[in-house]
């Protein structure tokens, strides 16, 4: 390969989005970190995190498009090492990509498994490097502490990886999307009288 061409690769490679935090292509996970280390609450950080997710399955999505591959593609290629090591060198070696490599490894062999496999994988990773970051320091005395805390935010943001997982399953072309808040925060009208006393006065 001549210098211009092994330039390219180079540069194609690092703008990939990425799960290295503290790298200029992982920013959208800096807003969940600081809220780890910050220790802000469950629900704040599993807010963060699912933000993050949902916009960096979307960015990786749009550059294995840009290559010449989709998720429609990964999936029937399950059943063959050499077509997903294809794959992986078409998008330069997506961290997202090999990611679902080793998730197909190591999952069952239903197509609801692997992408489940697969967005763990993601997750798993950030919570890696965010635990090993943060423990040690400030708000976190170990790295059981944080630990601990990110199994809660793991078990916060189920919802939003079985709704991925789903969406995916039934249309491997989805664009991931979050729910919109006004319909992710709906209160029934029997929970919004809740706060109402039997004379009409609001509880104290």
């Amino acid at each position: 390969m001549n210098v211009i061409g092994q330039i390219v690769e180079e540069r194609a490679v690092a703008e990939n989005e990425s799960l290295d935090l503290g790298g200029s292509y992982a920013k959208r996970w800096d807003a969940a970190f600081t809220a780890v280390r910050e220790r802000a609450s469950c629900a704040t950080v599993a807010r963060e995190f699912e933000r993050a997710l949902y916009g960096g399955l979307r960015k990786a999505l749009k550059q294995w498009n840009e290559r010449g591959v989709s998720l429609s593609d990964l999936l029937h290629q399950c059943d063959s090492r050499q077509a997903l090591q294809t794959s992986i060198r078409m998008t330069d070696g997506h961290q997202y990509m090999r990611l679902f490599e080793s998730a197909v490894a190591s999952s069952g062999p239903s197509r609801g498994e692997r992408i489940r496999g697969w967005i763990d994988a993601v997750l798993d990773t950030v919570f890696d490097h965010i635990c090993l970051r943060v423990a040690g320091q400030g708000n976190w005395q170990t790295l059981y502490d944080v630990q601990d805390f990110t199994t809660e935010v793991r078990q916060a943001l189920e919802p939003a990886v079985r709704r991925i997982t789903s969406q995916f399953e039934k249309d491997p072309n989805w664009q991931p999307r979050r729910v919109p808040s006004r319909e992710r925060e709906q209160v029934s009208p029997t929970e919004r009288l809740m706060p109402i006393s039997l004379l009409g006065a609001a509880k104290r």
